[in-house]
């Protein structure tokens, strides 16, 4: 199975979830400040990407976990990815997570260049990063165990 967390943009909360199932990110606390930085860096690079699958990681029964922006088009790249998929006959099966309830209003403005000031914005993500860290983590958790009981997410 391949799992995809989805939302508006694919490096802030689908991102940070994704990187909270495979493990990259700790469930006790909070990630260095490097990490948060870095993820910082990789918004700014690639948020504003409609459509490409970032590789996460795997997490610990083997599945491959991907973060994806779709931007206002999730319904329509979702169901391209799933035709692709049968296209060429790929039958491994892929559960889809939308993670756009967890983004905010906050990642739409960073990602607009709206501040000029680079290190204001990155200390505007760190905010955004820590406010959202724990519902993120609660979803995840939620999730990992209704996948591990079968249940599609």
């Amino acid at each position: 199975m391949r799992i995809i967390y989805y939302s508006y943009w694919g490096t802030y909360a689908a991102y940070t979830m994704a990187a909270l199932h495979t493990g990259i990110y700790p469930e006790h606390g909070m990630p260095p400040d490097k990490w948060v930085a870095s993820q910082f860096m990789l918004c700014r690079r690639y948020g504003e990407q409609t459509g490409n699958l970032i590789f996460v990681g795997l997490d610990d029964r083997c599945r491959e976990v991907y973060s994806l922006g779709c931007r206002q088009h999730a319904g329509m790249v979702i169901r391209a990815l799933q035709h692709i998929s049968q296209i060429f006959h790929v039958e491994e099966p892929i559960s889809f997570i939308d993670a756009r309830k967890r983004e905010g209003r906050l990642p739409g403005l960073l990602q607009t260049h709206a501040f000029s000031n680079r290190q204001a914005a990155e200390r505007l993500f760190a905010v955004w990063f820590r406010k959202k860290y724990t519902a993120c983590l609660q979803e995840v958790q939620q999730i990992r165990r209704a996948l591990k009981d079968g249940i599609d997410g």
